[in-house]
This record gives structure tokens, C-alpha cells and sequence, in this order.
């Protein structure tokens, strides 16, 4: 079915933790409504929490504080949007199967897989490069213990952890669709048995900056959280080996102070700047005036957003050969693939780039086509309501199949 046809027949529902840019997650949220909005498709955000902000034109929110209380009357919990129900309600980190099932009772639902919702640990990986292909089940169990797959240090959380990992997956399995946002997300609902599924390109959150000084800069910039799978200690340690150079590391987390303390371990302090956590206009600002966009991380990130926005600015990308990573980065054309985990490849591959500014123009020029043909919101919006569409004719057909199930049958008389 042809969605660029006409807008979306009725009002889309989208369910999320927060309504707010604080992570990419909630960040996509704000810009994906605001894209269905644009295509004449109206908008309600259900959320637990609401910024101060004024959402964008044509979405409405409405807020939920109850959300998340599994105990609380489920019309409470959902806001009273039971009472006039969505042509399809999308849950975005809603991952509660009581939710699904309850909204599922009056329209169709869709439920997004921004990372690995089948994962009790939710990184999906063993060691950097060697990721996780199992499913949910008891078999993690041994996995967590002894296998180094848990990839924390309160080990006491892991039961409960396994428990919403378990809920995650049930939400998953009663929707209508599951969405996700490339193809190595796409591959763990597979791995866990989703058959309904659907991949959806994200784009940038931001307006893309022009930057200026690239010529005769030695700029790498980092954004995302400041936690270990990020890969953050293994880029500070690629530092040490590349001279002459800034490192910027834009974002904050739990390692912030432990990362700042390793820089100035290893003697860096004066070339490594940590921002902090950034709006959307300071983020954009640093990453075009960069040389080089770095994704250093260990786990396999189910997409890693940074690296599109860093192209949407021009510039090319040092980025893990991991995840859902290789989607969007062509090794040799718009920047360079790494081993994760391995601070010498990082090194070495920061070091070729940063030597060359012209090849650093070329790649980053062909990041920015990239984008501009396959991560853009209209071909987002266009995809996403082709899913909404199927999504309906499924429930649809469910729906009618449970009516037939239950029609009275005729009792003749002799």
C-alpha cells in the first residue's frame, strides 16, 4: 500500500516515558511527531512526564503520570485515551504487555525496539565484537552468570532485570508490529521470534550546522553517554596516541568523573574537553566543527544516531564495525570501520584521517548524500505509515476472526 497517498485516517497515539530530548530515544520521539504532524497526520503523545516545552504544531500531549504503576486502574494509567481510541497506538519504551493488550483491545498497536529489548543486560554482547545471537529465555541465565554477558557490577539487579526483559518481550509479541531501526535490531527480534516486524530509518534530531575551520583543525568529537559501553576509555586511550589533536566528549553519565580522572592519568587534561550534557543547538555546533565524528563503542549499538547527524554536518566518521553501525558507515567512502575495543585501530584510524583534510571533505560530503537519500523524515514518515497501515489490516483480521469465534451459534429445533 501506497502511504504517500493520503494522510493517516484518524489520530496515531504515541506512548513514551517521557516527552523530552534528554537521550535518543526521546529525542526521535519529539522529531518523529513532529514529522507525522507536517504530513497532515495528527499526533497525541501519552507520556508519564512532560517538558515544559511547547510541543510542535498539530501534536497534542497528554500526560500520564500513572503510566508505569502496574497496580493502577489501567484507565488511569493510560489517561482516559481508551475512551476515544487512536487509528493506532505506537509504544515507544513502553515495553508492558498489560499496556499492549489493553490498548490492543480498541485499536491496532505498534511497539518499537530502539535497542535490544529481548537482552536482560540490554548491550547484547559477550565482548566487544562478539555479539549476542540467543533469545530470551532461561538460557541467559548461565550466560549472565558465567559468561561475562551481564556487563555490570550490581549483579543483585539481574533477576528483576530478566523479569521486564520477560515483559519487554511479551509487549513485543501481542503487537500488531514491531518496529525497529536497522537491521542488527532487526536481527534480535528474529532471534527471539517476532515475525511481524519492520525496519524504520531513523534520521537526524537536529538541524545540521555548517562548521568552518576544517582545513587546518585536529578536532574529534564524541557524543553519547559518558558509560563504558560507549567506548569512552578505550577512545581516551586511543588519544594518548595521536598527537596534536582536541578530543571532544560531549554528554554525560555515571563514568563522567572516572573518565575525566583516566585523561588525567595518562597526561590529557589539556586535550580532552568534556561539555557535559548539550541541547540540540550546542551538540550540532560541536559536531561541525569537527574534523572527525568518533563512535568508539564496545557494545553493538543498535544503530548510533550521532553518526548520521555528524554526516548531515559534512563531516566523516571513525566508528566500531558493530551493530547496527555498518547500516550507515561504507568503510572508505564516508569514514572508517574499526575493530571494537582495539584503542591501537582506533588510534591509527583517527591518525590517517586527521592527516587528510581533503579526503575528510570527500567523506564527509558523501555521508551528507547518504543521508540525504535514506535518513530523511519523509522517507521515515512514508515507511512508518506503510507500517501503521499494515498494522491495522492485521488487526483488523484478528479482530474479526475473535468476533466469528464467539458469535452465538444457532440452535435448530426438531
Amino acid at each position: 500500500m501506497d502511504s504517500s497517498a493520503r494522510p493517516m485516517q484518524g489520530p496515531v497515539l504515541l506512548a513514551t516515558a517521557r516527552w523530552s530530548r534528554d537521550g535518543g530515544v526521546g529525542a526521535h520521539v519529539q522529531v518523529s511527531a513532529a514529522a507525522l504532524a507536517e504530513r497532515g497526520v495528527e499526533v497525541r503523545v501519552l507520556a508519564a512526564q512532560l517538558d515544559p516545552d511547547e510541543p510542535p504544531p498539530g501534536v497534542a500531549l497528554i500526560e500520564a503520570p500513572r503510566l508505569f504503576e502496574r497496580r493502577a486502574p489501567m484507565a488511569e494509567r493510560l489517561a482516559g485515551v481508551l475512551r476515544d481510541p487512536p487509528a493506532v497506538a505506537h509504544l515507544h519504551q513502553v515495553d508492558d504487555p498489560q499496556i499492549a493488550s489493553a490498548l490492543r483491545r480498541v485499536a491496532p498497536v505498534v511497539v518499537s525496539a530502539h535497542g535490544y529489548t529481548g537482552c536482560t543486560s540490554g548491550v547484547h554482547y559477550f565482548e566487544p565484537g562478539n555479539e549476542c545471537s540467543r533469545p530470551h529465555g532461561p538460557g541467559c541465565i548461565p550466560n549472565l552468570a558465567f559468561r561475562g554477558c551481564a556487563h555490570t557490577n550490581y549483579p543483585k539487579t539481574l533477576p528483576r532485570k530478566y523479569l521486564n526483559t520477560s515483559r519487554g518481550r511479551a509487549a513485543l509479541r501481542r503487537a500488531d508490529l514491531a518496529v525497529s531501526y536497522s537491521t542488527a535490531v532487526d536481527r534480535h527480534l528474529a532471534d527471539n521470534g517476532l515475525p511481524r516486524r519492520l525496519i524504520v530509518p531513523y534520521f537526524p534530531t537536529m538541524p545540521a550546522t555548517a562548521g568552518s575551520g576544517h582545513e587546518s583543525r585536529r578536532r574529534v568529537v564524541f557524543a553519547g553517554r559518558i558509560v563504558r559501553p560507549k567506548g569512552v576509555g578505550v577512545l581516551i586511550e586511543a588519544a594518548a596516541e595521536v598527537p596534536d589533536t582536541e578530543f571532544v566528549l560531549c554528554g554525560d553519565g555515571r563514568e563522567l568523573d572516572s573518565m575525566r580522572g583516566l585523561a588525567e592519568q595518562r597526561g590529557l587534561g589539556e586535550r580532552i574537553r568534556f561539555t557535559g550534557w548539550l541541547d540540540a543547538g550546542g551538540l550540532a555546533r560541536e559536531l561541525a566543527d569537527a574534523s572527525v565524528v568518533v563512535v568508539p563503542s564496545l557494545w553493538p549499538e543498535p544503530f548510533g544516531l550521532v553518526g548520521i547527524e555528524g554526516f548531515a554536518a559534512g563531516r566523516p566518521a571513525v566508528a566500531s564495525a558493530t551493530g547496527g553501525i555498518p547500516d550507515w558507515l561504507e568503510h572508505g567512502t564516508s569514514g572508517l570501520a574499526v575493530a571494537p575495543g582495539d584503542p591501537h585501530a582506533l588510534a591509527a584510524a583517527l591518525t590517517e584521517l586527521l592527516a587528510d583534510a581533503s579526503r575528510q571533505r570527500e567523506m564527509g560530503l558523501a555521508g551528507r548524500a547518504h543521508v540525504e537519500r535514506l535518513y530523511t523524515p519523509a522517507r521515515h514518515v512514508q515507511i512508518l505509515l506503510g507500517g501503521y497501515e499494515t498494522a491495522r489490516a492485521r488487526w483488523s483480521e484478528s479482530s474479526s476472526r475473535a468476533r466469528s469465534a464467539v458469535r452465538p451459534r444457532l440452535i435448530s429445533r426438531s
